[in-house]
C-alpha cells in the first residue's frame, strides 16, 4: 500500500515515516503540492495525507484532481487539520470526495484506523497473495445465516484463496462474526458469475474471506478474472 504525503513539515514525514514503512507500506514525501498533484496519476497512491493548513489554497484543487482519477474507495484523501479548521470547509471537504479529516498532531495508530476502514493491511494482502481491484467492478453477494438478509458488496481486493470486501450495507451484517461459513455466495466478474462458500476470517467495515469450494471450474474463473486485473 501507498501513502503519499504532502507536507513541508520534515517532523510530520518522520512520524509517517517511521510508523507506517516497517508495517510493509510504501512511502512518498512531496513538499511542493503541484508536484504531487502530476504524479497522481502515475503513482497511483493508495492513500494521500494533505497538510491542510499548509497549503490553504491548494488541498480542494488536490482532491478534486484525485477524484477525477480514483474513486473514494480506492485512492484516499485525508486531510491532516489544525484546530482552525472550520465547519464550512469540512462540509466542502465531504462534498468534494475527501474520506477523512485527522488533527495533525493525532497519533498514528488512529491515522492507520481510519485508512484501515477503506484499505487492506499489508500483512492481509501478503498472506493472501490480494491484487487490488482498483477502479474495476468486482461484486459479491452473500446472505447473512443469521438473518437471512441478502447483503451486496464491493471486492477491493481478490486472490486465488479469498478477497477482501466493502460492505454496502453494515446493519445488514449484525450476527455474523470470524469463522462464520457462508454458502452459495455470488461473485460477479466481468465474465459472469461465480458461485462459492466462503468463510469470514475478519468482521467490520472491511471484510476479510478465504474462499472454500464452489462451482466447478471456480478456481479458473477466479484465476482468469484476477489476471483480467493486471
Amino acid at each position: 500500500m501507498k501513502i503519499l504525503l504532502v507536507s513541508a513539515e520534515q517532523m510530520t514525514a518522520s512520524r509517517v515515516h517511521r510508523y507506517f514503512t516497517p508495517a510493509g507500506y510504501g512511502f512518498i514525501h512531496y513538499t511542493n503540492p503541484l508536484k504531487a498533484m502530476d504524479n497522481f496519476n502515475e503513482i497511483r497512491p493508495d492513500v494521500v495525507l494533505f497538510h491542510e493548513s499548509e497549503y490553504p489554497r491548494h488541498w480542494k484543487l488536490a482532491v478534486k484532481f484525485l477524484r477525477e482519477q480514483f474513486s473514494r474507495d480506492s485512492s484516499l484523501f485525508i486531510l491532516l487539520v489544525d484546530p482552525l479548521f472550520n465547519n464550512e470547509d469540512a462540509h466542502k471537504a465531504h462534498f468534494l470526495g475527501v474520506n477523512g479529516l485527522m488533527p495533525v498532531d493525532e497519533s498514528m495508530e488512529n491515522l492507520e484506523a481510519m485508512i484501515l476502514r477503506y484499505k487492506v493491511a499489508p500483512e492481509v494482502r501478503k498472506s493472501h497473495q490480494l491484487v487490488p481491484v482498483g477502479e474495476h467492478r468486482l461484486d459479491f453477494m452473500f446472505m447473512n445465516p443469521a438473518n437471512l438478509q441478502l447483503i451486496n458488496s464491493h471486492v477491493l481486493e481478490l486472490s486465488i484463496t479469498g478477497a477482501v470486501l466493502k460492505i454496502e450495507e453494515l446493519y445488514k451484517t449484525t450476527g455474523l462474526e470470524a469463522g462464520t461459513i457462508l454458502k452459495n455466495c455470488s461473485l460477479k466478474t466481468h465474465e459472469g458469475i461465480v458461485n462459492l462458500n466462503v468463510r469470514i476470517e475478519h468482521t467490520g467495515v472491511i471484510y476479510e474471506i478465504s474462499f472454500l469450494d464452489g462451482s466447478e471450474n471456480w478456481q479458473t474463473d477466479v484465476q482468469e478474472s484476477i489476471e483480467a486485473l493486471l
